[in-house]
């Protein structure tokens, strides 16, 4: 046990490490230009798809633009120049364009980190326009990895594209499960709900006070401005967009919560009744509908004896939305989503990559794009987006949607921290603009599975957590995937709270209103205190590896930032491509001392061990 606790706190010491401190280098290697290559032991682990890259092209003077009235006009316009110009080149073996890019618009997230070319520089000091600052971002597969190279290597020489990078491969964030295992009220009455969640005895909902929540936005002021009435709030329930393996829409706790798409194949996805399934994504459309569960023919069906990630979407679907009065009939267990008025906006992203499931960089862009092309009274429709799935891997291409979906539809990506203990960032939910969630236990304890570090966000409940699964079941499941849901959900009952409450409000009142007591010496063993919130030599204040602490659904409606814990400017998230920075070199110093003084056999075992592959969040 003291190897093990040694272990941690060289860990936890080691987020000062500064840029360039991530153990895993392998994962994240260096661009020397502006093409980033798949390395062989990403192949060999399926990290990235052989011979497919997520190429952003530079658009020509009076070419395709940014304004377009649907989507179909827009890859028109776009492909058309990608397939005069570099469809023909005989190393291509196909071109799909994935989504225009305005990078006046995205410059801070271009340039964030490692050092950039200078045209990125350019693009951050704000002296490129119109034309000039689009991009055609597009999935192209060539015909090998030579080919790939040279093709490249070619565009990249004659300025033809921004840059380049693998399609990236992400997993699910669930662990394998624990156990075994009314229509919607017209009327969006809280004060039920608080009674309703109150006698629940789920100790996930009472932790983060959802019931209190409730209580509060049921008694809210209606003489204030912006302040939704009983009706309003019936008329505009939010839409949360699951980015997942699909949801059984049919199953009857969430049947109910389901967004339904009044204009069908609007937004290029082929019969998106209830959302899209982009790894169905081809040239000129987003996918199509099919958003039943991975590995199942349709909604309906049991995920027993199919892929384990075939429930995954379901569950976190349900942890979000699903009806407190059902039940499921052979055991009784019930459900309780913590935002019963959101909707889920279903995005089918898991597919088959090589012999197992994953997620293809492709795929979560078109996900982020169909997102994107939906308004409600003139203003973007959905606001949350839950990703319970990750991987080691900084994908550009990806970061610049998560900053785009910010700039132009206050979108919020609520993104899972990982399961394999580690320091180490994991992506999406590093990215600056996202909400990064680990998870606790029923103590309030880190769960032994959850990532930590100065770029997490929040702690949200993540063990044994009843929820919805395919076939009309409800299951036990842990890891980081349950806890974002918890974060998402308390998202959605903010903006059903404050229809118009702005991208940084609605991040900050999440985050801000968290309760730093779990870091507290309210444990028997101090775990939490000793481990995730050290105190480094020659700093005044320690350091919180959990976020700003535990969700708290009251504090977030309520508006109101925790006077405990210092508020951290770091805390906004650490520089992509660094470990972490705490500030100044007097910090870097003393973690160098104790590194070369009595912890060298530990940081040599964490150096040297191989992080697990991300499964199951």
């Amino acid at each position: 046990m003291a190897g093990i606790r040694r272990k941690t706190l060289f860990l936890c010491l080691l987020v000062g490490a500064g840029c360039g401190g991530n153990p895993d280098a392998r994962l994240t290697p260096r661009r020397s230009s502006n093409v980033l290559k798949a390395t062989t032991d990403q192949l060999l682990q399926g990290l990235a798809l052989p011979n497919s890259y997520i190429v952003t092209f530079r658009s020509l003077p009076g070419g395709p633009g940014l304004r377009f009235a649907n989507f179909a006009a827009e890859y028109q316009a776009h492909f058309n120049y990608l397939a005069t110009e570099f469809l023909p080149d005989p190393r291509v073996k196909d071109i799909r364009f994935l989504t225009s890019i305005d990078f006046h618009a995205a410059a801070p997230e271009l340039t964030a980190g490692q050092a950039m070319p200078s045209y990125l520089t350019q693009l951050s000091q704000s002296t490129l326009y119109g034309d000039q600052a689009v991009g055609s971002m597009a999935q192209v597969d060539f015909a090998g990895a030579a080919e790939a190279e040279s093709a490249l290597a070619a565009w990249d020489d004659s300025g033809a594209i921004w840059f380049a990078e693998p399609n990236f491969v992400s997993h699910l964030s669930a662990l394998p499960a624990d156990a075994p295992t009314d229509d919607f009220k017209k009327y969006a009455d809280f004060k039920s709900f608080a009674t309703n969640y109150s006698q629940l005895n789920y100790w996930w909902l009472s932790k983060i006070n959802l019931a209190q929540a409730y209580a509060a936005i049921a008694n809210r002021d209606l003489t204030q401005p912006d302040t939704p009435s009983d009706d309003q709030l019936t008329a505009n329930r939010p839409i949360v967009a699951v980015l997942d393996s699909g949801v059984d829409y049919a199953h009857p706790a969430l049947s109910d919560r389901i967004w339904h798409n009044t204009d069908q194949n609007a937004a290029n996805c082929a019969n998106d009744l209830y959302g899209c399934n982009t790894t169905a994504a081809r040239r000129g459309s987003l996918g199509n509908g099919d958003v039943w569960p991975f590995d199942v023919d349709g909604p309906d069906q049991s995920c027993i004896g199919h892929d384990e990630n075939c429930s995954h979407g379901t569950h976190v679907a349900g942890l979000i939305a699903a009806d407190s009065n059902w039940k499921e009939p052979t055991t009784g267990r019930a459900t309780a989503g913590v935002c019963p008025i959101c909707q889920i906006m279903i995005l089918k992203i898991v597919s088959k990559v090589g012999k197992e499931s994953g997620i293809l960089d492709s795929s979560i862009i078109a996900a982020f794009k169909y997102v994107t092309l939906f308004r409600r009274e003139g203003s973007p429709a959905v606001r949350v987006i839950n990703a319970s799935f990750g991987k080691f891997v900084r994908s550009r291409s990806v970061g610049l949607m998560i900053r785009l979906m910010k700039e132009k539809n206050g979108a919020l990506l609520v993104a899972a921290a990982g399961n394999e203990d580690t320091l180490t960032q994991e992506f999406p939910a590093a990215f600056s603009d996202a909400i990064a969630v680990a998870a606790v236990d029923e103590q309030l304890k880190k769960v032994s599975f959850s990532n930590f570090g100065r770029w997490v966000s929040i702690a949200a409940p993540g063990q044994q957590m009843t929820s919805t699964v395919p076939g009309r079941a409800a299951e036990d499941k842990s890891g980081t995937s349950m806890a974002t849901p918890m974060v998402a959900g308390v998202a959605g009952l903010l903006l059903a709270r404050f229809p118009k409450i702005s991208f940084d409000d609605l991040r900050s009142s999440i985050i801000q209103g968290a309760d730093p007591t779990i870091y507290g010496r309210d444990f028997a063993d101090g775990f939490n205190y000793n481990y995730y919130y050290p105190k480094i030599p020659q700093e005044q204040i320690r350091q919180p590896l959990l976020g700003f602490g535990m969700l708290n659904a009251k504090a977030a409606i309520d508006r109101t930032p925790s006077q405990n814990l210092p508020i951290f400017s770091s805390l906004d998230r650490v520089k992509p491509g660094c470990a972490a920075v705490l500030g100044g070199a007097g910090s870097e110093l003393s973690m160098l001392l104790l590194l070369l003084v009595g912890l060298l056999p530990t940081v040599l075992n964490g150096l040297l061990a191989r992080p697990r592959r991300i499964k199951n969040h």
